[in-house]
């Protein structure tokens, strides 16, 4: 008996990866209820931790097969409970006969830009071997989250997944992003891989849940919120100015003032633990820092003082938390293709 036909592009095995991503300004006047309002500037780098993923374009029963945080065995990818794979499968044509896997250098839900680093690299591995341009995979990407799942996002985790390095989203009203390189002097490197330090707080959280509160408020003029991302918004062209520069000692305060009004804009952004871990960061060495992606869990991103990176990770230890080292990721999502043979039975 013969394999199943496939139903979608693929015809080859195809390994892809995306980059994470760490916001350093501007985080969160991305959504559109902010952005197409007022427009956005959000200063981001991506990071050496990936989101990886497998296709194999057939399966023995002709059914989807799925590895992930979940595992699935459906017919077909309407049957899918994963709504990311199967909004990405279903906008591919990639109906029956794939096995995919998926494997992630940090657990989902803790404020890396996870969700979107997955959509891009199943995005770029279905779409194999057409390997689509950046911008074009970001916004596919994009629009499985925010129309397809109607999710409360903006398009900024995959842009950062699709390109890589230290960018300059540009997002004007009507959506259209620019991502702008930053190119920066050999002492940012240093800062980022030496003093720019990352800690597990053991907390997760759903984006889109925590991200409602604050569209809804954005959407009905909550003078609050407005003004506390306006707040946000401003810091994106002093962190530029800095990291252009290589005034690395401000990057610290202006992710400290980043925090300050990012926890105005909802109640569910902090807690008592994540306030307490922040004061004991700051004891220790630390010059500023923030909770990374929404809020309410995830990673504590912290900047340490010149010579103080050892006091600060003894501190966060003692705690608990576990750090996640890193460096600059310079380049964006990529895939692979493996050619197999045609018209492969079983044996």
């Amino acid at each position: 008996m013969s394999d199943p036909a496939p139903t979608g592009p693929l015809s080859s095995l195809v390994l892809a990866r995306a980059p994470l991503r760490i916001s350093l300004a501007g985080g969160g006047t991305d959504l559109p209820s902010y952005a197409d309002q007022f427009g956005s500037t959000v200063v981001s780098l991506a990071i050496d931790q990936y989101v990886g993923v497998t296709v194999h374009p057939r399966s023995f029963d002709g059914g989807i097969h799925f590895t992930g945080e979940v595992t699935e065995h459906v017919p077909d990818a309407h049957s899918m409970r994963h709504r990311f794979a199967r909004a990405a499968l279903l906008r591919t044509g990639t109906l029956r006969n794939a096995q995919i896997a998926v494997c992630a250098d940090v657990p989902s839900g803790t404020g890396l830009g996870g969700s979107g680093a997955f959509t891009v690299a199943l995005l770029h591995a279905l779409r194999c071997p057409e390997d689509p341009r950046p911008a074009a995979l970001a916004e596919e990407a994009s629009a499985i989250e925010m129309i397809d799942l109607a999710r409360p996002v903006g398009k900024h985790d995959h842009y950062m997944a699709a390109f890589g390095g230290i960018r300059a989203l540009r997002i004007d009203r009507s959506r259209r992003i620019e991502p702008e390189k930053v190119d920066v002097p050999g002492g940012v490197r240093r800062y980022v891989r030496d003093r720019l330090l990352l800690f597990y707080t053991g907390m997760s959280r759903d984006a889109g849940q925590t991200l409602t509160g604050q569209d809804q408020l954005t959407r009905h003029g909550n003078p609050v919120t407005l003004s506390s991302l306006h707040a946000i918004g401003a810091l994106a062209e002093r962190m530029l100015d800095a990291l252009r520069s290589g005034r690395v000692d401000e990057v610290g305060p202006l992710l400290h003032e980043h925090w300050a009004s990012k926890q105005r804009l909802s109640e569910g952004v902090s807690n008592p633990r994540i306030d307490a871990l922040y004061r004991t960061a700051m004891a220790a060495g630390g010059d500023g820092g923030k909770l990374l992606g929404a809020g309410g869990g995830g990673f504590l991103l912290i900047s340490a003082r010149a010579g103080r990176s050892e006091e600060l990770r003894a501190a966060m230890a003692s705690e608990g938390l576990r750090e996640l080292s890193f460096d600059l990721a310079d380049s964006g999502s990529h895939a692979t293709g493996l050619p197999l043979r045609n018209g492969g039975g079983t044996g």
